[in-house]
């Protein structure tokens, strides 16, 4: 389960980038490789989240430039994004690698704590996969109702909401969600 903890958090931080390079390729090859020499570096010095954080602040800074107010009061937008809902959407992506990167360094730690200590490796190994597995599938569960009510939010034609708007239902969503089931799963262990 490490190696799955660990491509998760190195392959999905670069999937905003990947839509970008459907309106900007040079610009989302650009942010592609550098997102990924940062993923690889972090892997190398045991901080694989620092790849997820520096996706995330970059995402967020293209979204903030493409649409809403600044473009509007600097009449020009800066980052020209084909499809915004599209973006905005695969930002959630990156919140969720970051998830998983810090799974893969609470892993890792838990591995080397409980080896030190004596426990059986074996049994660690399983107990630690036993756990991530579950975390990982309720998050999935609650990052896919929140990404369907999310888009259901922009595809349905409300002029009072806009992607920016179903953007930040969907995080409150997905965060009322997620706490929800991890409050049951330590309530019920």
């Amino acid at each position: 389960m490490r190696q799955v903890l660990a491509v998760l958090s190195l392959i999905l931080p670069i999937t905003p980038f990947i839509i970008l390079m459907l309106s900007n390729p040079l610009i989302g090859l650009v942010l592609v490789a550098l997102i990924i020499s940062i993923g690889l570096i972090g892997l190398l010095m045991n901080n694989i989240s620092a790849e997820s954080w520096v996706a995330l602040i970059t995402a967020l800074i293209i979204s903030i430039t493409s649409q809403g107010y600044i473009p509007y009061i600097l009449h020009v937008v800066l980052i020209p994004l084909r499809s915004p809902a599209l973006f905005d959407g695969s930002i959630v992506i990156i919140e969720y690698s970051l998830i998983t990167s810090q799974l893969y360094g609470n892993y890792v730690r838990y591995m080397r704590e409980f080896s030190s200590r004596g426990y059986d490796e074996d049994e660690v190994k399983y107990a630690l996969n036993e756990l991530v597995r579950w975390v990982l599938i309720f998050l999935t569960i609650s990052l896919s109702a929140s990404l369907i009510i999310y888009y259901a939010i922009v595809v349905t034609t409300v002029p009072l909401i806009d992607p920016f708007t179903a953007l930040v239902i969907f995080a409150v969503t997905y965060i009322v969600i997620s706490r929800y089931l991890l409050t049951r799963i330590r309530g019920s262990s």
